[in-house]
């Protein structure tokens, strides 16, 4: 939908027809802002209180909710069959593998070949779920004959599905088995369900005896195979010992080598220092040659050497110095004086003496570089020498100590596998376990599920949950106006005030028997059904203590706040998007209320359509506003008390609609109402238009662009939001100025009660009969 803030086209149109005098109060609220359609789809939720006052005000159906989510969770947990959880605990221990060195003998032992003792904990819970543990002991509990007979839907699904039975049962036992470790503790919980308790303790128990077995013998068959492996590998390995040992002997005999206990060599030492001075060598002559090149292609003053050299430091001070005075007098004496002359004479004798030094440096430098580059070829030539010469020394020693290695290694390996041998023969006749019982199982008295309480807990949240989105969704599908503050959220505008329902109407309707949220005199219908001290548009007349007055009285303070301009609305329009919203029967209580602090106030019915003020202050409906309209008589010339009628409220008169034919909307563009309007504003200090719903007609909107500003009734429960939303959007595309909403109809009773619901305490108190 196309919204414009600035509406220049409409306006200047409008202003040529509505006069000058419009067009300047117009041009002072010329910028309306426009609603999105964002702000309208909002929630009007925006703190934990308002989600608490949503609950409220649905609380039986929430309630509803709750009791269906616990009975439906009472009835599965008594149809439910009822389980049984059997439940033992292991200690998992540490191999003492350092018993006779079997940790050395058994390849696959132990704990310590897992990277973390969780790891080895994980392990030995999947070994207690596979599906071997968990054969061994169905085979021996004979579950294939005790199947119990309530599993015969199970048995036509085995054979309908061609899955072997066995493997069914260990599908069966895989899910009602449990295994879990116990924090960071090395005990294992066991746990298993079935229907039978004495079959959950027995599953249990066996199940851990079948572990322990199976972990023994697997054990024991690890062992004997390592102990039959070394023993088939000693007497090769004592071959190759021999054959090492004759190998060496050998060798040395050939040779001729002296073996001594001496390690020392003199040749490789003085190898090692030679190698050392190299390498010293090498450092300083690459740091020569750096100095060499820098001050070769360097300019003299960047060398490091030159320029922090203390004599070159000496000679630039007194350059320095000498330049100065050089400069100082030639300032005042002429270039052929002899003070000028002696001056640089010692200049150039200094840039001499410079000179010279820093040849001198760069000298010293190439000096240095030469003397390390014959040291280091010196050095070179040395270690040459000196590696013929170990080399040669070496050479024998190295083959030695290589067939020296292999003998020692292989005798070493030959004399651990013989001690393997032996310990592996000892570790076969045991039959140790590291696994221990700690709480054997026993058949369970309670069932472990159906749990009521967890059961009703569940329907009860689930109750909670599904019923708050129920309500959150119905509250968000429900798209009228129903609490203070839906239109300020929803259209951006200001909330005047509330109207509550009149109890004086709600008493007699629940006498009657009726709904007191219809009241026909609460929109607009016939008022001869009402009395007329019941009738709500006299309520702040008739009833001043009550509720409806005193809210009206509020929403006039908001309506008298002067702009940020300073001005005060004289001529208010009050419509309402759709019929039956309540808007005549605000617009008599706010006048009724601006009669009271003084004012003098003018109503006019703008609904010429269907007029009702006149039945309301029992005024003829002979002479009004379209008479006015259509009459040709200069309406500066016509007496104010031949223009309006004066009613039983004391400073309150009303021009009723009239009863001449014609175009309402005609007659509001004609340039008499501008005139009467100019009039009218003279002899009064408020005047109240009551304008027909606007979205299906235009006279609301063409009044609008008469007055100072416009006022939107919308009816609590009633209105929707998209017709509001509407109605705000043509009067901000018209230019005109739209005050705010006045909430009408509203029901303190329905959850939000924002502080009225107290005012009939407070009307009761010890002072209310002063104010009667």
């Amino acid at each position: 939908m196309e919204s414009s803030n600035f509406s220049l086209e409409k306006t200047d149109r409008s202003s040529t027809e509505l006069g000058p005098e419009a067009e300047q109060r117009l041009s002072k609220y010329r910028f309306v802002e426009s609603p999105s359609a964002e702000t309208a789809a909002a929630p009007g939720y925006d703190s934990l209180l308002d989600y608490w006052q949503m609950l409220i005000r649905h609380r039986r159906t929430l309630l509803g909710f709750v009791l269906v989510g616990l009975l439906g969770a009472l009835v599965i947990s008594v149809l439910q069959t009822r389980i049984y959880r059997a439940r033992t605990s292991l200690e998992i221990q540490d191999f003492n593998a350092n018993l006779l060195d079997i940790k050395g003998v058994d390849a696959s032992e132990s704990t310590g070949s897992y990277i973390t003792p969780e790891s080895y904990m994980e392990t030995q819970v999947k070994i207690l779920q596979s599906e071997s543990v968990l054969g061994r002991v169905i085979d021996k509990l004979n579950l294939h004959a005790e199947r119990p007979a309530s599993s015969w839907r199970i048995s036509k699904l085995w054979k309908s599905s061609h899955v072997p039975e066995r493997e069914e049962l260990i599908r069966q036992a895989e899910r009602n088995l449990t295994v879990r470790t116990s924090g960071n503790s090395r005990l294992l919980e066991v746990l298993y369900e079935s229907s039978n308790p004495q079959v959950a303790a027995d599953f249990a128990n066996t199940l851990v005896s079948e572990f322990i077995e199976q972990s023994q013998e697997m054990r024991w068959k690890s062992t004997q195979r390592t102990a039959e492996w070394l023993t088939s590998h000693l007497d090769e390995m004592k071959t190759k010992l021999e054959q090492s040992e004759a190998q060496l002997q050998d060798y040395v005999r050939t040779s001729g080598l002296t073996v001594t206990s001496d390690k020392q060599n003199l040749a490789e030492n003085g190898l090692k220092q030679l190698q050392d001075e190299l390498s010293k060598a090498q450092a300083d002559r690459i740091a020569s040659q750096a100095k060499f090149e820098e001050a070769k292609n360097k300019p003299a003053d960047s060398v490091p050497e030159i320029s922090d050299d203390p004599t070159m430091r000496e000679y630039r001070q007194r350059m320095t110095e000498l330049q100065r005075q050089y400069a100082e007098l030639s300032a005042t004496l002429t270039p052929e004086h002899y003070k000028v002359q002696r001056v640089q004479a010692q200049i150039t004798e200094l840039q001499f003496n410079m000179l010279q030094e820093r040849s001198n440096i760069q000298r010293r430098i190439g000096n240095e570089y030469s003397a390390a580059l014959r040291r280091e070829k010196l050095l070179s030539q040395a270690d040459a020498e000196q590696e013929k010469v170990v080399a040669d020394q070496s050479s024998k020693a190295i083959h030695y100590d290589t067939l020296k290695r292999e003998v020692d290694s292989t005798r070493q390996i030959y004399e651990a596998m013989l001690q393997r041998v032996k310990q592996a023969g000892l570790a076969t006749a045991m039959r140790a376990s590291n696994v221990l019982v700690v709480d054997p199982a026993k058949p369970p008295l309670l069932p472990y599920r159906p749990s009521i309480p967890i059961n009703s807990a569940i329907g009860l949240f689930s109750g909670v949950f599904l019923g708050f989105g129920f309500v959150l969704l119905r509250e968000r599908v429900d798209r009228r106006i129903s609490a203070p503050g839906d239109s300020q959220t929803y259209l951006e505008l200001p909330e005047l005030g509330v109207i509550p329902l009149d109890e004086a109407v709600i008493s007699r309707q629940i006498g009657n028997g009726s709904q007191p949220h219809r009241s026909p005199a609460l929109h607009p219908g016939s008022p001869s059904r009402t009395p007329l001290g019941d009738c709500p548009e006299l309520a702040t007349w008739k009833r001043k203590p009550s509720l409806v007055a005193e809210c009206a009285r509020t929403t006039l303070t908001s309506i008298l706040l002067p702009t940020q301009d300073g001005d005060h609305p004289q001529v208010v329009v009050l419509t309402s998007p759709c019929p039956g919203d309540g808007k005549t029967t605000v617009a008599c209580n706010l006048s009724i209320a601006m009669t009271e602090i003084g004012r003098k106030v003018l109503m006019i019915d703008g609904d010429l359509r269907k007029p009702r003020l006149h039945k309301v202050f029992s005024v003829a409906n002979s002479w009004g506003l379209s008479d006015v309209l259509w009459a040709e008589t200069p309406i500066e010339t016509v007496p104010i008390s031949h223009l309006v009628s004066e009613t039983e409220v004391s400073g309150l008169c009303l021009l009723p609609a009239g009863s001449c034919g014609g175009t309402p909307t005609n007659l509001f563009y004609s340039p008499r109402m501008t005139r009467l309007l100019k009039r009218l504003r003279k002899e009064f200090d408020m005047i109240m238009i009551d304008a027909p719903p606007m979205i299906h007609l235009a006279d609301a909107r063409v009044l609008g662009r008469l007055a100072d500003g416009v006022i939107l009734v919308v009816r609590a429960g009633q209105t929707t939001t998209e017709s509001a939303l509407f109605a705000s959007q043509r009067f901000a595309e018209d230019g005109t100025r739209v005050m705010g909403t006045v909430l009408n109809s509203w029901d303190p009773s329905s959850g939000r009660h924002y502080g009225y619901g107290s005012y009939g305490d407070y009307q009761a108190g010890p002072d209310s009969g002063s104010n009667q």
